[in-house]
């Protein structure tokens, strides 16, 4: 059949290069559909990502593409300050270089259009807008707004889109290896130091752009604008991850970080899930997998996420305090990717208040 290949994905992004990557290494016939003319354009990424993105690849991944490293993070609340270094706990990244890099010597269709799915006898016809393509399996790795998602669960889902817009701006950055965070309740903005008196600005929230001009504004941060970038960014856990013989990886999947919005590191997992599933045809298994590695991760996050965003300011306070007193442990026990390690640390730590046992226990109790 013309057009006919064994996998299809849609969606060339890091996360379906990456799977592309791993199965070609299995010798998998695998197409990508890429409405973009090319990888790694447009970013919608803020382009920070810890180091174990880099040291648990199940690919080399070059390092040409770091171009600044971060040894910690300096957050604000208000007029209270915690510092917390980790040596070279995580890197700035040129986006465009790293999924460039992922996508060499794959088979990429650009400038196509996915616009729905049939199923019939043999597989799947995948229609686009430069006619129609055949697959026995349907990969979706097409970002938050997905449309392959619907084959998968129909339109209606719990998941939540945030909408994120960072600026590349010409600005000494206090910090050249630290990266700032500003906490403002329900949401956050950040500040990353890049190189050459470089900085990334930027928000994720509901009315982002406004927002964050009125952030550069208030921080003084100038306004010589290089570039802009914005993208939507998905929070909340999706029950199934496939139907029969289509799947989701990636921010399609809600494969997302609910507390700092990173989705790299838990794309990459799960494309490494679903390649297993794939080659081993354990295609019922790539659900439950996630689950059983991460889902506790994410539900406790989205808790997390929930709570905070029902505190009082009084108790903000009061967290944010307590962790500016326990700055050494979150520095030895903190982990970049998996948040909720350190709960556990905190919780079992001498010297937790009633008040602070009781925030944590509100945020634990509907999961355990």
């Amino acid at each position: 059949m013309k057009n006919a290949h064994n996998i299809i994905i849609i969606g060339a992004g890091p996360i379906g290069c990456y799977l592309a990557q791993l199965l070609k290494q299995k010798g998998f016939d695998t197409l990508l559909i890429e409405e973009h003319k090319e990888i790694g354009k447009p970013i919608h990424c803020a382009g920070i990502v810890g180091k174990k993105v880099f040291y648990e690849s199940k690919l080399p991944l070059s390092k040409d593409c770091i171009v600044n490293t971060i040894n910690g993070a300096i957050i604000h609340l208000d007029n209270q300050t915690i510092q917390i270094r980790r040596k070279e706990v995580a890197y700035i990244i040129d986006r465009e270089r790293f999924d460039k890099n992922l996508g060499r010597e794959l088979n990429v269709i650009f400038e196509t259009k996915f616009l729905g799915l049939e199923k019939n006898e043999k597989g799947y016809v995948i229609e686009t807008d430069k006619g129609d393509f055949f697959a026995k399996i349907v990969i979706g790795a097409d970002g938050a707004a997905s449309l392959v998602k619907n084959f998968v669960l129909g339109k209606n889902n719990n998941i939540l889109n945030l909408r994120g817009v960072q600026f590349r701006m010409k600005f000494r950055p206090t910090y050249s290896d630290m990266v700032e965070v500003y906490i403002k309740k329900p949401y956050f903005y950040w500040v990353i130091p890049e190189q050459n008196n470089t900085i990334r600005v930027g928000v994720i929230s509901q009315n982002p752009y406004h927002e964050l001009l009125e952030f550069i504004k208030e921080k003084k941060l100038g306004d010589n604008i290089l570039e802009k970038f914005a993208g939507l960014v998905p929070v909340g856990c999706l029950s199934s991850l496939s139907y029969e013989n289509i799947f989701l990886v990636g921010d399609s999947a809600c494969q997302v970080k609910p507390l700092t919005y990173g989705g790299l590191y838990f794309g990459m997992r799960a494309a490494e899930l679903l390649s297993e599933c794939i080659v081993s045809n354990r295609f019922l298994d790539y659900s439950r997998l996630w689950g059983k590695k991460f889902g506790k991760e994410i539900a406790i996050a989205l808790k997390v996420k929930e709570i905070f965003n029902n505190l009082s300011d009084k108790d903000i306070k009061r967290l944010f305090l307590f962790a500016k007193e326990k700055v050494n442990l979150i520095e030895e026990k903190g982990d970049f990717e998996n948040h909720s390690s350190l709960l556990w640390e905190l919780l079992k730590h001498p010297g937790v208040s009633k008040e602070i046992l009781n925030i944590f226990f509100n945020i634990l109790k509907t999961n355990f």
